[in-house]
């Protein structure tokens, strides 16, 4: 005696095949943002320990001929050492925003989240606005900070008069604005 054949519904059999794909789109979803936002929140805030910084920052400043308490300082004013360190507009310790980082460097604005990248481009972002302010025989270090924090453009916009650029908010930056360049003591 020969089986009997059922009719086999195709219908049914493009609906299993539906489901079964839109249920491993959804976990790859499911997977891929759970990995994402987990991996977020754990680099929300990594502090690097300010030897470590400072360390750093004395290799780089004097090789753009810049004072290592000036831009250590600067450090401390933009992140409190911490690398993933964000506003709106800017990245990482130095705080640099993507067109500073494009002013100074070939490399990809996502390097902004490594803290030694960051400040070696920040430093030499420094440079870039203190041979801007030389240039327009208006180099002092209180002026340095004015042009990176608001960009050199702006600090020319209102004539390299200090007394004319914004007041910042910020305690270091304030402390620098009135002339004391080493406001934040490094590591012994």
């Amino acid at each position: 005696m020969l089986p009997c054949r059922m009719p086999i519904d195709h219908k049914y059999l493009r609906d299993e095949r539906l489901l079964t794909w839109m249920a491993a789109v959804l976990g790859i979803v499911v997977g891929v943002l759970a990995f994402t936002l987990t991996r977020n929140l754990g680099e929300r805030s990594t502090k690097v320990s300010a030897q470590e910084v400072w360390e750093f920052v004395q290799e780089q400043a004097p090789q753009r001929n810049l004072e290592p308490e000036f831009v250590y300082a600067l450090v401390w004013a933009e992140s409190s050492l911490d690398a993933r360190a964000r506003s709106s507009v800017a990245r990482g310790m130095m705080q640099l925003t993507k067109p500073a980082w494009e002013e100074v460097s070939q490399e990809s604005y996502r390097h902004a989240w490594d803290w030694r990248t960051n400040i070696r481009v920040g430093i030499a972002y420094l440079a870039f606005c203190r041979d801007f302010l030389v240039k327009h025989d208006s180099f002092n270090y209180p002026l340095l900070a004015a042009a990176y924090r608001y960009g050199p453009y702006y600090v020319e916009k209102k004539n390299f008069n200090l007394q004319q650029v914004k007041q910042p908010k910020n305690e270091i930056y304030r402390r620098i604005f009135e002339g004391n360049v080493r406001p934040v003591a490094p590591p012994e």
